[in-house]
């Protein structure tokens, strides 16, 4: 590599080193690129593309690293969220501009060979490698929480600060446009007068309520319910963006009407979950009488409802099963650790029973199945199969 204080190559020392290398001037290109070295390369950074990525910046779009001083750096495109990780390279990496390859240079017929200086902007050793990874989702619920929506009445307590609108959420989240929106209906959060909010626990839970006692009251079944008659008895209680987050969690619109049908499953899970908010550990003959009454008299609850809600196990100081709250939201996002919080709480699951506290854990490259591989042993009990922990 050449520098300032270096005569520059002439068509002798080309040939010494062809000779050197024991090639013959006709098999070479007639051009000689001497590599400059240039200081002023430390605002530079390598950093690994994927073919996502590369497309991304071909189209002229945007990657945005993303995360506060304390977080771990994430890069996002439009709709995958990267985890960055700095490596060393086997060999010295050169950045070097306008370098041409063999294809880049035409044929020359003369024995004359051309020299061209080429700027070389630094060395390298190390370089940024990318990982597809999860986005950081959990931190919306932390940014939301403060500004939920408890009721219309509660509404002048909720301080500016507190709200969050899409560019002020998007630049939180450590996350991709369309993976932030995905969480942002899968947590069934509304945009209320240009801010998005959850909804309490507590108020979705008594719109909910509403929505059904309106149903009986009107004697309808539960795939006959009409939701505008639904809104316009409720309209005073429930904002309409609230109302219409809320009625869309539980009812599927029918695809040979105007009306919809409750979801028996999330009706269900719903209703236990208020139970279970008041008493977390309850017989189980006694909450499954209590839950039955709470239902409406055309829904009916099924312990598979319960999956990812609660757990039923065996209480032998009082000899008898008892249902147990055991929220998944509630349980770690580490992998290792999730596993040991399943069986702390229970030593033996069913397929049926451990995958909805997994789901949330796989990936397209990570499938609970593989997840059930990796950190349990599995066994057959009279024609069922369980899965156990693998390491005690």
């Amino acid at each position: 590599m050449g520098d300032d204080t270096r005569e520059i190559r002439d068509d002798d020392d080309i040939l010494a080193t062809l000779n050197l290398a024991k090639l013959n001037q006709s098999q070479v290109k007639k051009i000689c690129q001497v590599l400059e070295y240039q200081h002023g390369a430390s605002d530079i950074k390598l950093l690994e593309l994927d073919d996502h990525m590369l497309e991304t910046l071909e189209q002229g779009k945007t990657l945005f690293f993303k995360g506060e001083k304390n977080d771990a750096v994430l890069l996002c495109t439009d709709t995958r969220t990267y985890k960055i990780e700095e490596a060393e390279t086997s060999n010295s990496l050169l950045l070097c501009p306008n370098l041409k390859f063999v294809k880049d240079v035409p044929k020359s017929d003369g024995d004359k060979i051309e020299i061209e200086k080429i700027p070389t902007r630094g060395i390298f050793h190390k370089y940024f490698e990318s990982s597809i990874c999860k986005p950081e989702i959990n931190k919306l619920i932390y940014l939301l929480e403060p500004s939920s929506f408890k009721g219309p009445e509660y509404e002048k307590y909720i301080e500016k600060e507190t709200l969050y609108d899409w560019d002020r959420l998007f630049s939180s989240i450590q996350a991709s446009e369309k993976e932030l929106k995905h969480a942002i209906t899968q947590f069934s959060i509304p945009i209320l007068d240009g801010y998005y909010r959850l909804i309490s626990f507590e108020f979705e839970s008594k719109a909910l309520t509403l929505m059904l006692d309106f149903m009986e009251e009107n004697s309808w079944k539960i795939n006959s319910v009409n939701k505008e008659e639904t809104y316009e008895a409720l309209q005073d209680l429930i904002p309409r963006p609230i109302f219409d987050t809320i009625f869309h969690k539980y009812a599927v619109k029918n695809s040979d009407d105007d009306l919809y049908t409750y979801d028996e499953k999330n009706v269900c899970r719903r209703l236990a979950e208020v139970l279970l908010s008041s008493s977390p550990v309850n017989d189980y003959d006694r909450f499954m009488e209590a839950w039955k009454l709470a239902t409406p008299d055309s829904i009916n609850p099924k312990l598979e409802h319960l999956y990812g809600t609660a757990v039923i196990v065996w209480n032998a100081e009082k000899q008898r099963k008892d249902i147990v709250s055991f929220p998944e939201s509630k349980l770690s996002s580490d992998v290792v650790k999730r596993f040991n919080e399943l069986f702390e709480v229970k030593n033996k699951w069913t397929a049926e029973e451990i995958k909805p506290y997994l789901l949330n854990m796989s990936s397209a490259n990570l499938s609970v199945d593989f997840l059930l591989t990796k950190h349990t042993r599995s066994s057959m009990v009279k024609g069922i199969k369980y899965y156990s922990s693998k390491y005690k």
